[in-house]
């Protein structure tokens, strides 16, 4: 998330939110970044904060989210840290939504991390998946189809990009079945650029953890794969030799690789799938490298490249 250009917003409604944490704000203004959630960020005598309206989360799943975040400052991961309200949560309401506030993070964002920031990316990762206890079942994996996206698999046009899809989603199937005999683990399941913060001394903070849930590490490590590794050039192999480094390092543990390839590929299909019905509805701006097509190839790549990672 990025502060918006320098528009003030005078809805009444957060300054009584910030009222119910304690805080006077001086300015308000939208974050720009988030297809799902509202941002606003406030200027107070206490320093910026974030006021995150979480659109796609009931009441429970909002509280068991807070406690999650709570949880990654208790085991010192880079991520946003909560503020409490005067009565001791950390969740309000605003227009029917749930609301948390958070402390801004001061940094910037690369459209395509630098290969050692990948790295670190991957170490943060692994150590989650190593330290923090994971939310309970209030939090639902968020990298699986939904029966609406199944539907919309299963009756897209017969193109290239169709059978593709449709053939590889088919192929990876396994990746999510052994979810009910593997150990779960708190995963952020949406690493990508513009959810990494690089600070000014070079750290990395992982923002954005509202698809958090407990699921298979791979599938974490596959959408990074993705997230982090997949661009309008192709799949790099030096970036995801870097991601698996730095997770190891983490971690303390060594994925199988063929599970984990076909994890990558797992959420390629639901990304690319999410982009196409984006697309489709007008929520996606026109930009071609962010295409589900594009990104299909750049599976494909994946797939095809990965023996150069595995190797290592």
């Amino acid at each position: 998330m990025t502060p918006g250009h320098r528009a003030q917003t005078t809805d009444p409604g957060l300054t009584a939110v910030l009222d119910a944490y304690g805080l006077t704000p001086s300015g308000l203004r939208p974050l720009l970044g988030g297809m799902e959630n509202t941002h606003a960020l406030a200027e107070t005598p206490h320093g910026l904060v974030v006021i995150t309206q979480l659109r796609k989360k009931a009441p429970e799943a909002a509280e068991e989210y807070a406690r999650f975040l709570h949880r990654l400052e208790q085991a010192d991961i880079p991520a946003p840290r909560l503020r409490r309200h005067r009565d001791g949560g950390w969740v309000t309401s605003h227009t029917g939504h749930p609301v948390i506030v958070c402390g801004y993070i001061p940094g910037r964002h690369h459209a395509v991390l630098p290969p050692h920031l990948v790295e670190d990316v991957g170490t943060v990762l692994g150590r989650t998946h190593r330290t923090v206890p994971a939310p309970d079942a209030t939090l639902t994996p968020h990298l699986r189809l939904t029966s609406s996206e199944a539907a919309l698999l299963a009756n897209l046009p017969d193109t290239p990009f169709a059978r593709w899809a449709r053939a590889t989603h088919r192929a990876v199937a396994h990746v999510t079945a052994q979810s009910e005999s593997e150990s779960l683990v708190a995963v952020h399941a949406d690493v990508f650029p513009d959810n990494v913060i690089v600070t000014g001394s070079g750290g990395v903070v992982l923002i954005d953890w509202e698809d958090c849930s407990a699921d298979l590490p791979v599938v974490d490590v596959g959408m990074a794969l993705i997230g982090l590794c997949c661009s309008s050039t192709g799949f790099s192999v030096r970036r995801a030799r870097r991601l698996m480094r730095g997770y190891r390092t983490g971690s303390g543990i060594v994925l199988d690789s063929a599970l984990v390839r076909d994890a990558a590929l797992h959420a390629a299909v639901l990304v690319a799938l999410r982009r196409y019905q984006w697309r489709q509805e007008g929520h996606l701006p026109a930009n071609s490298s962010r295409s589900h097509a594009v990104l299909a190839r750049s599976a494909r790549d994946l797939e095809q490249r990965w023996p150069e990672v595995a190797g290592r």
